[in-house]
């Protein structure tokens, strides 16, 4: 992302975007893209547009009157950087930005006009869907808190970006069908296994490891799978959903081994 060195807002953007990360969203975009066969031009734009949602979210999440979190992928949070007003605005840029990336992606994959229409209407549902996540996720209260209430709320904050790539990936390979509904069924399961895997993590991994803070969820008083379910527990409910994930992508075929591989990644990661 190129920008004036002289425009703050531009290099805030540059940062909550190229500032280090896994980019497992976008990566995912590109693997359902080849595992539906489709060879040719890669659909990139798109999969950076689902990174710029997810950097959005990042910067937000931080905020003072959210997380407050000094470090975000090994550095200092944009906030701690340019200030919250900048932090602020880069973030709703991003938001904007992304939406024009995304539908000038979607005509260079080839997507019809329709098709395109449905999916840029699709993406200000998702950025609903994540800020009522994020809202949710803040109100959580570890005495009145279940597995059902945990992962409805996941669903939404973590879940369903991991599903807009899924149907991102699938639309530029021209796939709506019974294929499309099994890629969403695992990228549902599979956010949900990476929240809980990030939620292991912040107290069995080092800041070093991470980027972030280690116990951040236990010094916010944060209602986390760990927090309800123990060390030992979210694990296995991991374990469960990646299980899950992969099953149901199994009518698929032999195709589907780069989402298996991917799957294992998040069961296992590290960081």
């Amino acid at each position: 992302m190129a920008c004036d060195r002289q425009d703050p807002l531009a290099l805030a953007m540059q940062q909550a975007v190229c500032g280090g990360g896994k980019r497992m969203r976008p990566v995912f975009v590109l693997l359902v893209h080849e595992v539906l066969g489709r060879t040719g031009r890669q659909p990139v734009d798109v999969a950076c547009a689902v990174e710029m949602i997810h950097a959005a979210s990042l910067v937000l999440d931080d905020l003072p009157c959210m997380d407050d979190a000094a470090i975000r992928r090994g550095r200092p949070t944009l906030h701690r950087v340019w200030g919250e007003a900048t932090a602020i605005l880069a973030a709703f840029a991003l938001l904007a930005r992304a939406g024009e990336v995304l539908r000038s992606g979607l005509v260079a994959a080839g997507v019809a006009p329709a098709h395109r229409d449905a999916l840029t209407a699709r993406l200000a549902q998702v950025v609903e869907t994540l800020c009522r996540g994020q809202l949710l996720d803040l109100g959580l209260v570890e005495q009145s808190c279940d597995l059902d209430r945990l992962e409805a709320v996941h669903a939404q904050k973590t879940g369903a970006l991991f599903a807009f790539a899924a149907e991102l990936g699938a639309a530029c390979a021209g796939v709506w069908g019974e294929e499309r509904e099994a890629l969403l069924a695992y990228a549902r399961n599979l956010g949900l296994a990476f929240q809980v895997k990030d939620d292991l993590l912040d107290v069995t991994a080092s800041q070093q490891q991470t980027g972030k803070a280690q116990g951040r969820d236990a010094a916010l008083g944060r209602t986390t799978f760990v927090s309800v379910f123990g060390v030992e527990g979210a694990q296995a409910l991991c374990d469960e959903l990646i299980a899950t994930a992969r099953d149901a992508i199994a009518p698929l075929g032999g195709a589907v081994a780069l989402l298996t591989e991917f799957a294992d990644y998040v069961r296992t990661r590290a960081a």
